[in-house]
């Protein structure tokens, strides 16, 4: 599961799960900055030489691609600041962070929880449903692995079940 990372505390017998989720990353910012650098000088060597030959237009173009890579470079690194958190204690925290930063958080009774993995064409997502309210929960994540997901969250939510009746 290279797309999310999880750690699961067993030193805490009060936290039965702790899961960070974060989308898939194809570049690291060394990569993006090394990828940068060697486009601007190839832009800019380019230029040079079609400046040289009179055909100084097509410099324009090329700047305007160079700004146009950096753009989306920028938009993919905005967001790639997404993630879900979930918590699992005696209650169940979820906190979504969207591309701006801005949390939202949520807390769960977890005995009569419900999990569903939801596909559409546009959207896929896992649903944690608990007294009629619905949170989603890995938007970003594929349909193995929000499976994989809902199948750790149930683990952790046994595991709670049985730690609670058998300790208390």
């Amino acid at each position: 599961m290279s797309v999310y990372i999880f750690t699961m505390k067993s030193n805490n017998s009060n936290c039965f799960l702790n899961l960070k989720i974060y989308p898939n990353k194809s570049t690291t910012f060394f990569t993006l900055l090394i990828f940068i650098i060697l486009f601007f000088f190839t832009t800019f060597f380019i230029s040079i030489y079609f400046i040289n030959l009179g055909a100084w237009p097509v410099s324009f173009f090329l700047l305007l691609d160079f700004i146009l890579v950096i753009y989306a470079f920028i938009a993919y690194k905005k967001n790639s600041r997404i993630y879900d958190r979930i918590v699992l204690r005696k209650k169940l925290l979820i906190i979504n962070v969207n591309k701006n930063g801005k949390k939202y958080q949520r807390v769960i009774e977890p005995t009569w929880l419900k999990l569903k993995v939801y596909s559409d064409r546009k959207d896929q997502y896992l649903s944690i449903i608990s007294r009629g309210k619905s949170v989603k929960v890995g938007r970003f994540l594929s349909l193995k692995e929000l499976s994989d997901l809902a199948r750790l969250i149930k683990k952790a939510l046994i595991r709670r079940e049985q730690e609670l009746t058998f300790n208390s």
